[in-house]
């Protein structure tokens, strides 16, 4: 399999190299300046989607919901969570579908995407309500005729809980094309510092974030309360901001947001994660305990395996990003068909399908190809290979999130993990309702 992939790979260096011999006559002064023209790839032109092309033009207005509106969206089921914060591009082929989103467009501007369940198959009740902020022109303007096809691109703005969820199984097919739903906006809760109330302010000027001082302090206030320094220290945001810091620093990414509840979003965004795992953060409504639990999540060594046959595809330390977005984002195909894509720099066990092609192109400049399971053929995702000598990195791999699922690296460790975790999580579920919360009266966590 590795072998095939290099060869298609010399293959496609070497016809690169003839078309920039029969160009500049193959003299090596032409190579020399090719590797002078080395570039970085502009990660903003996959979060701009420009593959979308120039028809869109921005949608003026809008909608500002709070926890528990409840409201009749049209709304469409997907095949993952999507979180709040994130982008969703997207394009509508049936006319019926497109035609609820242009009145959408005209009213508020708002639809919703379902969630799933963990087995993919039925409808959980859950769902993320987006907002649309660009559309093709035109769309929206009059009550005439709707279009026949439609794209548009929207941000995830609100998590929502359907008001009537049935008793009985609803599968999730039955969401294939846009219906209307009554939902809840869910709400996010944002909790302060719990030992808030037990210090003295007076000593507020000697607390500095990770110093010895600033420990001895909070072991000071932890000690007149009922619970221990440690427990606290659990829910600690400063804590946990770092640990996840310093775990996407290795993907080169550092701009993470500073407010706790779209920090716990962004990250959830760019964990490879289990459906179930994606799930569960979802329905969580506290932002310190789902940054709790992706804390645990992160502490996992995974690797990254077909979902079909279970073989492993990539390593999580081979993740990177390729948006700033990001190391996932959400993509779009000419089928209408969004995508949940993570960039990796390699992968194993793989076999190329097809000719590649750089038509539609989610990362401009570079040609797809579509990468196999080399085990049991199943689709996994794309091999984009640069189409300039000197833009880097030269190949990488997009993998579809409901194509490969994450595994714990080791033997029999997938079941003590997720024991562990479950254990911990309802552990910390009791320590947090004992814990009394002060009103936040500042703008940090």
């Amino acid at each position: 399999m590795e072998d095939n992939v290099s060869s298609d790979q010399e293959e496609g260096s070497n016809e690169r190299g003839s078309g920039s011999e029969r160009r500049g006559g193959g003299s090596s002064e032409n190579d020399e300046e090719s590797d002078e023209e080395e570039q970085q790839f502009d990660i903003s032109l996959a979060a701009s989607h420009s593959y979308m092309g120039n028809g869109l033009v921005q949608v003026s207005g809008r909608s500002v919901l709070e926890a528990g509106w409840t409201g009749r969206v049209p709304v469409i089921a997907h095949h993952g969570a999507v979180f709040p914060g994130e982008t969703v591009p997207m394009l509508l082929t049936n006319e019926r579908d497109a035609a609820v989103i242009s009145r959408a467009i005209q009213h508020d501007k708002l639809f919703g995407l379902l969630c799933p369940d963990e087995s993919g198959t039925l409808v959980s009740g859950y769902g993320v309500l987006c907002e649309v902020f660009e559309a093709d022109a035109g769309v929206g303007e009059g009550e005439g005729e709707g279009p026949r096809s439609l794209s548009f691109k929207a941000r995830a703005t609100h998590r929502f809980r359907c008001v009537h969820v049935p008793k009985q199984s609803v599968p999730i097919h039955a969401f294939s094309r846009m219906r209307t739903v009554e939902v809840r906006v869910l709400p996010e809760v944002r909790l302060g510092d719990p030992l808030r109330p037990a210090r003295l302010a007076s000593l507020d000027a000697l607390r500095r974030a990770r110093t010895p001082l600033d420990a001895r302090l909070r072991s000071m206030d932890a000690a007149v309360t009922p619970w221990p320094l440690f427990v606290y220290d659990i829910f600690d945001y400063r804590r946990m901001r770092q640990i996840i810091k310093d775990y996407f620093r290795t993907m080169s990414l550092e701009n993470l947001p500073e407010e706790a509840v779209s920090l716990s979003f962004w990250t959830a965004s760019n964990l490879a994660l289990s459906a179930r795992d994606r799930l569960a953060l979802f329905a969580v409504d506290d932002a310190l305990l789902r940054l709790h639990m992706e804390v645990r999540l992160i502490a996992r060594k995974s690797v990254l395996c077909c979902s079909s046959c279970a073989v492993e595809i990539a390593r999580r330390e081979h993740i990177f990003a390729m948006s700033s977005e990001g190391v996932h984002s959400n993509y779009t195909n000419l089928g209408g068909y969004m995508h949940d894509i993570v960039t990796v720099s390699r992968a194993s066990n793989t076999e190329l399908s097809g000719a590649p092609s750089a038509e539609f192109s989610w990362f401009p400049g570079y040609a797809w190809t579509i990468a196999l399971c080399a085990a049991c053929l199943a689709h996994v995702g794309w091999r984009f290979d640069a189409q300039r000598r000197g833009l880097r990195p030269q190949q990488f791999y997009g993998l579809c999130r409901n194509y490969v699922q994450p595994r714990c690296d080791g033997a029999g460790a997938g079941a003590g993990a997720a024991r562990s975790l479950s254990a911990e999580l309802r552990a910390a579920r009791r320590a947090m309702s004992a814990l009394v919360y002060a009103p936040r009266d500042d703008a940090d966590p």
